[in-house]
């Protein structure tokens, strides 16, 4: 049976909708296949996001110019009027007087057309009805006659909308969903969808998740505040069905559409069983404060209508009370937020912070002492349903809000909180006196059971019920179910990449900060920067690849073009990031950092890191810096023992020219692998790091039916020794003994398969030293079997649970094992042992730490 493919359709580019991706995951626990597809840029056009597939659309040109992104520019008039009220209120004009003034374009606007037009007998034949002949600009034309009736045309307003579906169209097509869950933005791309699944002869269902009151919705640009009314209105009766976030919100669909049955509620509500991850990122991580010093955090978008100025103007009288303020970037609105504060005199007392990553949120606040929202009546705000609220209560925090009706009500049911007048800093200073003065009341009415209620697993079932409700019945039978825990590992590392651009401003405090690459060898500078910021939430760590056409390619947090690197606009850009921020940077293979601008190695740009201040380390992983003379005078099988061979000859030369420089460096030097201090022996070891929960297994070698399978990933240029593992193991699989796997230009999801289907690995039996490939083996609980030198293995702490052998025993090496299930069985258990103790990101984060000067935990 056909498992059912759900879409979730969205304007942006995903990374940061935690919504969608809260329903897509609802959809996969139920059994649903999901792909994401998104509009924008930011991250790669395909991948995975929530351990979901997505896809990411770009506008296409139009007429050779850029699409538009956004609704229809305002009016001269609407931006004259803007302008004096920022500089005389210092704010922007309140919906009221946006909407006066699209009442007096329109009179205007109707007048003008009036006096111009000009209508004439038409020629017989010649205009039809709804036609006329007027005069423009001194010339009679033909156009359609207006229908002073029509309805507002939200294709003029949000000239994007019909971008983003044109975008979007195909891509969706092609992947011939059975679902799609959209909001208001992207109906006109479902129901174009589900017109052309219909072509085909198939039913689709179309979901509208109704985020917001669209006839409420907070902002003065008459574009949107009518626009999207319009267009809801135009498309509702095609929808399916529809759920949305509270239940002012699900009255108001039900009248305004005369809906057969009143939407169900998903409100924005966090989930709450994410897997573990070291030490959360809380916001005592970046406003260094006593734990029992009052802390108020305001958590969400910033503008005057969301009413933080009020708070900040009432700090005066709460004296020690601290504010928080969660922002992506300065504004015209935070600089006047840091004004307030100056004249009031509460600067010290005022903390920007950044935003959390999207799933974290409620840990991020778990460290204040209450949340605050301090909303104006504008738009929607009265039935405003907003994430903060639910991300306070999961932080088990008592709230203050404004006099806003959802959240008034809300607030007064459970007890949690206290409500104050808006607009209003003495209301602010009472109700604030109150809730701290009684804190304790106010916790333990934040009980179990109220704040399972404010999860996202209490309302997983409504996404699925309404979703159900509405796909095929017969497709029903191929959902393949899962618990929804099952489906969040790939969360937390989504949440460690969105750290570094959520803090990157100028606004917020200094913070040490971590830049690695840029040859994302192995892609361990990402994992790298996961494992310390696991360990220490209050760094920003980074991973940095230049980018290089190339078969394997790994995850990474910034792309550099050739194009960038050269240029040096890009170079200048970079050079005051790297001011202004960075603190540290761990630069790869002795390659440069700052572009083209100094030159292709490390040592050309020393000046400008001793200029700036940035500790600048060095971290090499194996043939950058092996020195191949001295490795064939170690090593009696060494891939380097003809010194004329190609390239030998071209690493010969590039070591010669590096080594000196780094023997020269007296900063800091880390490497890899245990046998690089052959070459470099002061420097420290900063161990490869691997997912250990992704390489895993609980099944025990040798213990299945059939010949054991052995498991080899082979190297083009012979450095493993990868000619005589091949021909010993297809020798031992003709012969029946074995079943051989050679894992020819694997991905990373094809390794993993083969490797987890294995008895025994093989890494490599040339270099002296273990890789990459043999820490996913030990991870993975496969025997594994290479050459590590004694040299190498006394380096190291405890016993390395590798099997020795070389070309000559390789043959011996593998019966022995076979015809030992026990001993595999203890080195399948030592493996795992070791792998953790070294490789899942715990000493790296450890070795790191010393590196920035940090405490260890």
């Amino acid at each position: 049976m056909r498992q059912p493919h759900a879409v979730i359709a969205l304007p942006n580019n995903i990374e940061i909708d935690a919504r969608a991706q809260r329903n897509g995951l609802a959809l996969v626990a139920a059994g649903y296949r999901v792909t994401m597809v998104g509009f924008g840029t930011g991250i790669p056009n395909e991948g995975v996001i929530a351990g979901m597939p997505y896809r990411l659309t770009q506008a296409k040109p139009v007429g050779g110019r850029p699409a538009p992104t956004g609704p229809k520019p305002p009016s001269i008039l609407y931006r004259l009027v803007r302008k004096a009220f920022h500089l005389t209120l210092r704010r922007r004009p309140p919906q009221k007087v946006a909407k006066a003034i699209a009442r007096v374009e329109e009179t205007a606007g109707a007048v003008v057309k009036q006096a111009d037009k000009r209508v004439v007998r038409p020629a017989k034949g010649l205009i039809g009805k709804g036609v006329e002949r007027i005069r423009r600009g001194g010339r009679q034309v033909e156009a359609p006659a207006e229908d002073p009736n029509a309805p507002f045309d939200w294709r003029k307003a949000l000239p994007h909308v019909p971008v983003m579906v044109d975008a979007m169209r195909d891509v969706i097509i092609g992947l011939d969903p059975d679902l799609i869950v959209t909001d208001v933005h992207l109906l006109p791309l479902g129901v174009e969808v589900a017109e052309a699944q219909a072509a085909k002869g198939r039913r689709m269902g179309l979901l509208y998740d109704a985020r917001e009151y669209v006839y409420g919705l907070a902002s003065d640009d008459p574009n949107i505040t009518r626009g999207f009314p319009a267009l809801e209105t135009e498309y509702m009766p095609k929808v399916d069905a529809t759920f949305t976030v509270c239940e002012p919100i699900a009255d108001f669909l039900a009248r305004q559409y005369d809906l057969p049955v009143v939407p169900e509620l998903v409100p924005n509500a966090p989930i709450a069983t994410l897997p573990e991850v070291g030490r959360p990122i809380t916001i005592r991580d970046f406003v260094e404060l006593p734990d029992d010093a009052p802390l108020l955090v305001y958590a969400g978008g910033l503008s005057y209508h969301r009413g933080v100025h009020d708070v900040i103007a009432a700090l005066p009288q709460l004296p020690g009370v601290h504010l928080a303020i969660g922002a992506r970037r300065g504004s015209s609105y935070t600089d006047e937020l840091e004004q307030l504060a100056k004249q009031k005199n509460v600067t010290a007392r005022v903390h920007f912070v950044p935003f959390a990553p999207t799933h974290e949120v409620a840990e991020y606040l778990s460290s204040a002492t209450a949340a605050i929202i301090p909303f104006l009546p504008v738009g929607n705000h009265n039935w405003a349903a907003p994430n903060k609220y639910f991300e306070a209560v999961q932080a088990g925090l008592p709230i203050l809000t404004s006099d806003m009706e959802w959240l008034s009500e809300r607030i007064n049911r459970y007890g949690i909180g206290e409500v104050f007048e808006h607009s209003n800093p003495a209301s602010v200073v009472a109700a604030t006196k109150k809730l701290l003065g009684n804190l304790d009341h106010y916790r333990a009415n934040l009980t179990p059971g109220v704040v399972e209620e404010h999860t996202f697993e209490h309302y997983e079932p409504v996404v699925v019920r309404v979703a159900n409700s509405i796909v095929e019945p017969a497709l029903l039978e191929g959902l393949r179910p899962s618990p929804l825990t099952e489906n969040l590992g790939a969360i937390r590392a989504d949440m460690m990449r969105q750290r570094v651009p959520l803090a990157d401003a100028e606004l917020f405090g200094e913070r040490p900060w971590l830049r690695i690459g840029c040859a994302n060898t192995g892609g361990l500078p990402l994992l790298w920067a996961d494992a310390l910021m696991r360990e220490h939430p209050e760094v920003i760590v980074e991973s940095v690849w230049r980018h290089r056409e190339q078969n394997l390619t790994f995850p990474v947090d910034e792309t550099v073009l050739y194009q960038e690197w050269v240029s040096p606009a890009w170079q200048k850009k970079l050079a005051a990031k790297l001011r202004n921020r960075v603190t540290h940077v761990l630069t790869e293979s002795g390659r440069s950092v700052v572009g083209a601008k100094y030159g292709a190695y490390f040592h050309e740009e020393l000046d400008f890191f001793t200029e700036t201040g940035i500790r600048l380390g060095l971290v090499f992983h194996g043939s950058d810096i092996r020195n191949p003379k001295v490795h064939a005078s170690l090593e009696k099988d060494s891939p380097f023992a003809d010194p004329h061979e190609e390239l030998t000859a071209v690493l010969q030369k590039q070591v010669d020219e590096l080594t000196p420089h780094v023997l020269d460096f007296d900063g800091p030097v880390f490497v890899t692998t245990n046998d690089l201090l052959d070459y470099l022996p002061h420097a420290t070891w900063l161990p490869v790091v691997i997912d250990t929960n992704l390489w895993a297994s609980e099944t025990v070698p040798l213990q299945h039916e059939g010949p054991p399978v052995v498991f080899h990933v082979p190297s083009r240029r012979s450095m493993k020794g990868s000619e005589d593992i091949d021909a010993v193991c297809r020798q031992l699989a003709d012969e029946g003994l074995i079943t051989y796997l050679a894992g020819f230009e694997l991905s990373r999801d094809e390794m993993l398969r083969d490797m987890l289907s294995a008895d025994i690995v093989i890494d490599q039996i040339r270099i002296g030293d273990y890789g990459l490939t043999a820490v996913e083996g030990m991870s993975a609980g496969r025997v594994v079997i290479g050459h590590v030198a004694d040299r190498v293995r006394q380096r190291i702490d405890g016993e390395v649970p590798i099997v020795e052998a070389d070309a000559q025993s390789l043959r011996q090496v593998i019966l022995g094992l076979v015809a030992d299930p026990i001993r595999c069985a203890e080195l399948s258990r030592a493996g795992r042992s070791y792998a953790r103790r070294w490789h899942d990101g715990h000493h790296a984060a450890e070795v790191l730490s010393d590196f920035m000067g940090l405490a260890r935990r």
